[in-house]
């Protein structure tokens, strides 16, 4: 005969498997990073057309960490 779960059992597992699907669905807004990239990406582009020189790397090298901690 089998015994059935404790209700501590059965909210354990529960919780468990909320954290663990919970924790997956978390997605980046495609829009957020566009809005908070909107001036990098504008300088960048700038000082690409300028000179393509070193401005355009200090200007690229700060739009690729801004769009590294979004992803």
């Amino acid at each position: 005969m089998s015994r059935h779960a404790s209700a501590w059992t059965r909210s354990t597992v529960t919780a468990v498997l909320m954290m663990t699907v919970t924790g997956c669905a978390t997605a980046v807004s495609d829009s957020a990073i566009c809005d908070g990239t909107e001036l990098s990406r504008t300088e960048h582009a700038a000082a690409l057309a300028e000179d393509g020189g070193d401005r355009s790397v200090t200007t690229g090298a700060r739009l690729i960490r801004q769009i590294d901690a979004a992803c």
